[in-house]
């Protein structure tokens, strides 16, 4: 049997638990610190424009001054979930 070390993508925290499946199977996860303000995530990603890294990079480009349709460009995903991103980042950071 493989231990496999899983950790959180927000805060890289290694508190985390097992948190049932999604409807495809895949194992879930919760993070258990209390300060994250991310607390349900995948192990694995099969849609890749889902990845934190990716919704990093477009607070990042948003930061920088890129608008959201070239941010959608570059980045390959929809204006809507550039939109969407950049909202829940600047709820969560006026809290």
């Amino acid at each position: 049997m493989a231990v496999v070390a899983v950790q959180c993508p927000e805060c890289e925290s290694q508190e985390v638990v097992r948190y049932g499946r999604q409807a495809n199977g895949e194992q879930r996860y919760r993070c258990n610190t209390v300060d994250c303000g991310r607390r349900i995530f995948l192990g694995r990603y099969h849609n890749t424009r889902r990845l934190p890294a990716v919704k990093r990079q477009i607070v990042d480009m948003a930061l920088n001054g890129s608008g959201i349709r070239a941010t959608a460009r570059v980045l390959g995903v929809s204006p809507t979930m550039v939109m969407t991103t950049r909202k829940k980042k600047r709820r969560r950071s006026i809290r």
